[in-house]
């Protein structure tokens, strides 16, 4: 990835982001308060341009903060409060599930991060859903599984063809899924990420 990549990119994701914000405006009434369904609406398309600023950030300095493995309830609650936001503006809601997650201490925040943009990014293929992920954990690995027929999104293809569209979530997916040495499994009905929990271990900061 080039610098020339990353500004398309970050253009593209953040005119989606402004074209969201008017798609809100136009759906209210101006002499009305905004109603309970678009306010989230409104808070989760904020949400999402400070994660493609953070998203940006990682990108173009090649540097993660800190990540420490957290207990799975820690966990599931982060993850899941943001899945049912991002539900709710896909109008897919996404049930999170423990499959055999409380084995171990799961890594936050950045896994916790990638699977939110992941979800979102399949979302609208599994709408109207609902969406079951599943997650689980082994000696080796931490394992998630969503339950879809959605296609693997073209930026985690092994090769992608040099005309497939770059955008930012897409670019950020592909770079965090190799620092976490992240594989996949797909089928017909379900998409599969490995983790190899050897990957996790601590550090202030790591270059990808």
């Amino acid at each position: 990835m080039d610098s020339e990549d990353l500004w398309r990119a970050v253009l593209h994701d953040f005119n989606n982001l402004v074209t969201g914000l008017q798609g809100v405006i136009d759906l209210g009434d101006p002499d009305l308060p905004f109603d309970p369904h678009n306010h989230a609406r409104l808070e989760t398309i904020l949400a999402d341009g400070k994660t493609l600023i953070a998203q940006a950030r990682a990108m173009a300095l090649g540097r993660l903060p800190l990540s420490e493995p957290v207990p799975w309830e820690d966990w599931e609650a982060g993850v899941r409060a943001r899945l049912d936001a991002t539900g709710s503006l896909f109008r897919c809601p996404v049930e999170l599930v423990d499959a055999g997650a409380r084995g171990a201490p799961w890594p936050a925040p950045l896994l916790q991060d990638w699977v939110v943009t992941f979800t979102r990014q399949i979302l609208p293929w599994a709408a109207p859903g609902p969406l079951r992920l599943e997650a689980q954990v082994d000696l080796d690995a931490w394992v998630l599984r969503w339950l879809t027929d959605a296609p693997l999104p073209v930026a985690l293809e092994a090769e992608p063809a040099p005309e497939a569209p770059r955008n930012l979530a897409g670019l950020w997916l592909r770079g965090m899924a190799s620092h976490m040495d992240l594989t996949f499994e797909t089928s017909h009905d379900f998409i599969q990420a490995r983790i190899p929990r050897e990957s996790a271990a601590t550090t202030q900061f790591k270059d990808f």
